[in-house]
């Protein structure tokens, strides 16, 4: 079994070795630009006041050298600081997908041990139903991955693996590609993202149970069905007030088809229009 804990500390170790070291070459950096300054301004002084045109030759050449080394001391500056947070991005990339991992296997070496439990206590009866289970997860995992919007497939797994307050479950029953709808680009993903944020801010209010929505993606004639199905403890007038402020606004891209609010359960539905004139 690999040991993905492992791989996450020595990347950590690497990449905070590295960042040392380019903080301290920008830190020296930044103390000869001031230097340089100092000296341009200096030699821009000289010229103001000193007349032999030869000493005044000298200031300018000094000024100008001063000035671009200046120049490229401040380019080359900018050039780490844009390094460090492409690595900086790298490794939350990196952590990202061991969280991922970390997670699938976790759920993997629960339903072995379910398995060998059954056939530990000889309880074959119990072998079949659990492997349909398993092949239905299995299919459901896969139709996500074939979603066809990688980041809202990014967000969806991590949201499942990083956020605790709410267990998020994606229905798919069959295979749909969201990047193929006339849909306006980016509204899928967006109106995703909000929804889900607004569930997360407003479920389990005052306790600690931890409630659980569900997405469905139904992709029909004449639109894509968001439907969003919450049970579980909330705050129902700050959900109430957030979807009116957020979602309850007619636009040509979506519709708010459906918001009931009952005691521990919430039933959400957003109806995307399909335009033959989007791309």
């Amino acid at each position: 079994m690999v040991n993905f804990s492992i791989w996450h500390a020595i990347l950590e170790k690497r990449l905070h070795s590295k960042r040392e070291r380019s903080e301290a070459a920008m830190k020296q950096a930044g103390s000869a630009q001031v230097y340089l300054i100092a000296i341009v301004l200096i030699g821009l002084t000289g010229l103001m006041f000193l007349e032999p045109w030869v000493i005044r030759a000298a200031l300018l050449l000094i000024t100008v050298l001063c000035g671009y080394t200046a120049f490229k001391l401040e380019a080359s500056r900018m050039h780490e600081k844009w390094s460090r947070e492409l690595k900086q991005q790298d490794q939350q990339h990196d952590s990202n997908v061991l969280q991922i991992v970390n997670r699938l296997r976790h759920d993997w070496m629960n339903d072995m041990q379910i398995l060998f439990g059954y056939i530990q206590l000889k309880k074959f009866d119990n072998l079949q139903p659990y492997m349909e289970k398993i092949k239905m997860n299995m299919q459901q995992e896969s139709n996500l991955s074939k979603l066809g919007i990688p980041s809202l497939i990014a967000f969806l797994l991590l949201f499942r693996v990083q956020t605790k307050s709410l267990q998020l479950e994606i229905e798919l029953d069959q295979e749909v590609n969201l990047g193929q709808l006339p849909l306006r680009q980016g509204l899928i993903e967006t109106l995703v993202r909000k929804t889900v944020e607004l569930f997360k801010q407003h479920a389990a209010a005052g306790g600690d149970d931890c409630g659980m929505l569900s997405l469905a993606f139904d992709a029909q004639e004449d639109g894509l069905l968001l439907d969003f199905v919450y049970q579980g403890p909330y705050d129902r007038d700050g959900l109430n007030q957030a979807v009116q402020d957020a979602l309850q606004v007619k636009t040509v891209y979506h519709v708010l088809e459906q918001f009931d609010l009952q005691d521990e359960e919430v039933v959400l539905a957003l109806r995307l229009p399909f335009r033959n004139n989007e791309v």
